[in-house]
């Protein structure tokens, strides 16, 4: 698929504060160049920092007034000194604007507005019209926040084929890791796409697997210690079984119970997931781990679950790894991980090694259909 260029053109331009010192605001000048293809019918809205564009929560703020053919512009007054962050979008996080070449929502353009500003922007499409590579219906949920953790995080929520045609059906839930890497391209790790959305459609319309919702979760700047046996991992796994899911839950039709609930990650994504089963057994019944980290782990899960390995009583657990790469220095541990968990038999196991796969989403894609008919086969 041949995605086309985007280029950004942002200028500010700054005027001279002239004014008297007791007067306290300036005037914000937001000029957009829409891209050709805008829906004539559509408005463009500002979402960002401040109470008239809604505070991050959704456009609020009056429209931008359409000047003449592709151009939008409107003024705001605030105050000197404020820190300003914004977007621009057609009334949703859904329809936001894009300046860059690889499909993904940019930061919001930010700045200190110390007088006057004008503030030209020339998007070059638009979210909900950019060509995906993404096979099915996905919804966005963009800067999700938590209340324990430092970042926030965009989650994707891919929906199964029926689940618009069949509003009285529940589904089970998958919940991944590294989420920006899952269903299209994106310039992260290898660069590469674990094509979960294309597998997972595949799937279910052979009748292979049980139809799934997928809640892709964004990793952070914080990923090394957030997918790891640590205290910001620990924080992590709450925000998901506490803070996420019961959001799903709200949202979507789902399935809630732990039978019905599942999570997956590769690498450190892997372990991680491992963790969760280990740690929310209530809450989460099925995990698959591919390539997993335990190699790097800082909380010794290996030994924790010598001791004890009861808490993943009556669970569904998937376990591989490659052979080369770094999958070479990981197998080991992958291979001690199979050995421990094989002595519960109250664990349902799964365990694959792939001699000639390196570490990667190219393998992690072409080995997925093992994992999630093991984790959703209709006879579970």
């Amino acid at each position: 698929m041949i995605k086309p260029i985007f280029l950004l053109l942002l200028y500010l331009v700054i005027g001279v504060w002239t004014q008297a010192q007791d007067v306290r605001d300036a005037t914000l000048t937001i000029h957009v160049e829409a891209p050709a293809d805008t829906p004539p019918g559509d408005s463009l809205l500002v979402i960002g920092n401040q109470p008239v564009w809604g505070y991050w929560i959704y456009p609020k703020s009056p429209a931008l007034k359409h000047v003449a053919g592709t151009t939008w512009e409107r003024t705001f007054q605030l105050p000197i000194g404020t820190d300003i962050a914004f977007k621009i979008t057609r009334g949703s996080y859904y329809k936001e604007a894009l300046y860059n070449n690889n499909g993904h929502p940019p930061p919001a353009i930010e700045f200190t507005l110390n007088g006057d500003t004008t503030v030209l922007i020339a998007p070059t499409a638009w979210n909900d019209y950019y060509q995906r590579s993404i096979t099915g219906t996905v919804r966005y949920h963009h800067q999700f926040s938590s209340t324990i953790l430092r970042h926030t995080r965009n989650v994707v929520v891919w929906l199964p084929p029926s689940y618009d045609a069949q509003p009285g059906k529940r589904y089970p839930v998958l919940y991944a890791h590294d989420g920006q890497n899952l269903f299209d391209h994106h310039p992260n790790l290898s660069g590469n796409e674990w094509r979960m959305d294309e597998v997972a459609d595949s799937l279910m319309k052979a009748d292979a697997v049980e139809e799934f919702i997928i809640v892709a979760i964004a990793n952070s700047a914080d990923r090394w210690v957030e997918y790891s046996g640590t205290p910001e991992g620990n924080r992590y796994l709450t925000f998901i079984a506490e803070e996420l899911k019961p959001f799903i839950d709200r949202t979507y039709r789902t399935k809630p119970t732990r039978e019905n609930t599942a999570i997956i990650g590769s690498s450190m994504g892997g372990l991680i997931s491992l963790y969760m089963l280990w740690t929310y057994p209530a809450v989460f019944s099925k995990a698959a781990c591919l390539s997993s980290g335990f190699y790097f782990d800082d909380g010794d899960i290996l030994t924790a679950l010598h001791n004890d390995s009861t808490p993943l009583n009556n669970t569904v657990i998937y376990l591989d790894c490659g052979g080369k790469g770094l999958d070479y220095d990981f197998l080991p541990a992958n291979d001690a991980m199979n050995s421990l968990l094989s002595g519960n038999l109250q664990i349902k196991l799964r365990y694959e090694v792939f001699p000639e796969d390196d570490h990667n989403e190219n393998a992690w894609s072409n080995r997925l259909h093992i994992p999630l008919k093991f984790l959703f086969n209709n006879e579970l």
